[in-house]
This record gives structure tokens, sequence and C-alpha cells, in this order.
């Protein structure tokens, strides 16, 4: 008796595994007030995401239905519903259906950072920066995301990054996905600005490495430094803020020297050259006329004491002028730079003046001349360049 009583249990145990194996193979869609829910775009740990019709205002969205278990509340989706940002996902919508919490988004129909072509690291980096300004804006709030991944990431047909899926975000609750999540936030399940920051830090690294095709992945120091430096293990380590790293990636994209990795004078010198080859080509051109004026005098007017000394004299003021340019190649301020140049025509001038006769002098005078002339162009062209620039500036952002 007791053994077929077993039989029976075991009997009633199996029927009640294939009863829910039956459930989960037909797609049961819940019923939410306003929205007609259609096919599902997708699942995940926090729930499932469909396609929806808001009827009461005839437009498509993206409505989350909150698993059971994974939510008690709509904090989350309140929260995230006072969110404005143009890189972050807009919430329409945010309510209860039965125990269930659900949240309706904008409708991004482009694709995920996982699936975007990228050809370059200042490609990853512009995407990063996009992040970095609307986790920099959610943080202001008091709001983490806590969930940062390419996955979560969309990109619409006109390049414009936005971050999603903020159904995690909540100062005292757990989530996210493990790959990406900081080792503090595993140890102690609570999640801060830090353990945002160390994930777009990987999703970037990750992003970098597996979407640029390796024809054209380059080595990019910078850009290593900066991914390294917001996924350090020691939270310690990262950016103090999400603003100093969108700081460094402005920097990297500018082709400035970054905080996280700072130049050497040579390579302070190449990134100037970088952002502006006219100037640099011009500063160089008066850095290497005055080498030769130097010496010029050094040869062709050493004939008597007097004549000695004067030379001595102009040619370390002429050294001096030297030394002023090249150190000046490290400079942003490109009036200081014209400034230098000037300074560097006035001295051989004076050495024209005071010895019409050589002709080498009176050579270098009028190629200082024409180098002063080519950096007033370039800040012509420049000028222009930030007019237009400042015509299309981003949207700005919106709220507190």
């Amino acid at each position: 008796m007791l053994q077929e009583d077993t039989m029976t249990d075991a009997l009633r145990s199996l029927a009640v595994e294939l009863d829910e194996l039956g459930n989960d193979a037909v797609e049961r869609i819940p019923e939410i007030p306003d929205f007609k829910l259609t096919d599902v775009l997708g699942r995940g740990g926090m729930g499932t995401v469909y396609l929806a019709e808001q009827t009461s205002l005839g437009r498509d969205v993206a409505l989350k239905v909150m698993n059971r278990s994974a939510i008690e509340t709509p904090d989350e989706a309140r929260t995230v519903a006072q969110l404005h940002h143009p890189n972050i996902v807009q919430v329409h919508a945010a309510g209860t259906a039965g125990d269930q919490s659900w949240f309706a988004m904008e409708l991004m129909r482009g694709k995920t950072a996982n699936h975007g072509n990228f050809t370059s690291a200042e490609d990853v980096a512009g995407l990063g920066a996009q992040i970095a300004e609307a986790l920099v804006y959610a943080h202001r709030c008091g709001v983490v995301h806590r969930d940062v991944k390419p996955s979560n990431i969309f990109i619409d047909e006109n390049g414009l990054a936005k971050l999603g899926d903020f159904g995690l975000a909540n100062s005292l609750g757990e989530g996210g996905t493990r790959r990406y999540m900081a080792p503090e936030l595993i140890a102690s399940g609570k999640a801060t600005q830090a353990s945002d920051q160390y994930a777009l830090g990987v999703t970037l690294q990750e992003l970098a490495e597996s979407r640029i095709p390796r024809d054209h992945r380059q080595s990019c120091p910078d850009f290593s430094a900066i991914c390294a430096k917001a996924a350090a293990q020691d939270p310690s380590s990262r950016y103090e803020s999400m603003t100093a790293m969108l700081e460094d990636l402005r920097r990297f994209l500018a082709r400035r020297p970054i905080a996280a990795n700072p130049p050497s004078p040579l390579r302070r010198c190449r990134l100037f050259a970088r952002r502006n080859p006219i100037a640099a080509s011009g500063l160089v051109t008066a850095a290497a006329l005055l080498a030769a004026l130097i010496a010029s005098l050094a040869v062709g007017f050493i004939k008597t004491s007097h004549a000695l000394a004067a030379t001595e004299r102009e040619a370390a003021s002429a050294a001096q002028t030297l030394a002023k340019v090249v150190t000046d190649v490290n400079r942003t301020d490109s009036d200081k730079r014209a400034a230098e140049i000037t300074r560097a025509l006035t001295a051989a001038e004076n050495l024209a003046a005071r010895f019409p006769e050589n002709a080498e002098i009176a050579d270098s005078v009028e190629k200082l001349k024409s180098a002063r002339e080519a950096h007033a162009r370039f800040l012509e062209r420049r000028g222009g360049a930030m007019r237009l620039q400042h015509r299309f500036r981003p949207i700005p952002r919106r709220g507190p």
C-alpha cells in the first residue's frame, strides 16, 4: 500500500510539472489598461518587453512587464519616468496590473550597441561619451542604473545613443548582469555610482575588442587607459566621478592629453600637431629659421671682439626666443602662439636693421612673415569652424 501511495505521489508531481511546461509553452500576454500588447520584443531576468500600442494616443511603445519575483512595487518605474535626457530612453507611463508592475517607454527602432558598427576607438569613445552624459544626469538625480551593458544601449539611425532599461535602478535593490558588475557590487549587492562607472568601462572595452573589425583595430593607449581606469578592481582607483570619466572621454575625442594617461612632452607636441597641423607647421618653420639664424650669426659676424659680444647677446636672445616658441607648442591658447611668432619676427627684424647687408637675415624675415600670415589664416578658419559647431550644438539637457 505504501508503494502504491508513493507511485501516486510521483505521478501527481509529474502531472504538475507537465502542466507547468504546457502553460509555459503558451505565451500569456498580460492585459494592461490603455495598451494593446502584441509581439514580444525581448525577455530578461527582470521581465518581458512587448511591442504595444497606447490606444489613447495611437502610438507604438515598448512596454516592459516586470517579473513578480523581480519587483514588488512600481517605485523603480516611477523613478525612471521622472528622468528626461536626450541620451536616456524616455518612459511614458508606469503602473501596476494586478500584482505586476509595468512601464511603457519610447520604442527604439535602431539597434543595440552589441550589434553596432564601429570602425575605430574614437567611434566607441563617442558612444561612451553619450552614455556617460546620461549617467552623469541620472547620478545627479540620485539614480544608479545598475545594469549598464551593450544590450541596454540603443543607437538610432542618426547615431544618437540612448541608455535604456532603468528597471534595475534602485539604490537598495539587487540585480544586474554579472559580467559587467563591479567586484564590490557582487560582494555586497549594493550598487553605487562607481559600480555604474565600472560597467561602462567594461562595456566600452568589450565593444572595442569585439565590434571593431580586426583590420581596423589599432593600438590606442589613451582609450585603453580610460577603460582600464573606469574598470579598476578597486573603486578608489577609478575616476572620482562619472563627470571625470566623461571629461577624459571628451579630451580623447578632441585629441588632448587625458588624465588617465598623462603624456610625455614629446607626446604633447604630437597631440598638438594632430589637432592643429597648420599652426604646428608654422611654429616648426619659425623654430627652424631661428636656429638657422643663430648658426648664421655664429659663422658670419664673429670678426671683432665688439662684434663677437654683440653677436653673443643677439644669439642668446634668439636662443631664448627659440626655446619659448618650442615650449609654446604645448600651449592651447592660439593668441599666445601668435604672439610668440610675432616676437620671433621682431627679433629677426632687429637683426636685419643692424646687419642690412646680410641676405640670410633678410630672407629669414620674409619667411617669418609668411609663417605669421599662415597662422593668421589658420585662426580665421578655426573661428569659422567654431561658429559652425556652435550653430549645430547638441540639444541641451532637460531636467533638474
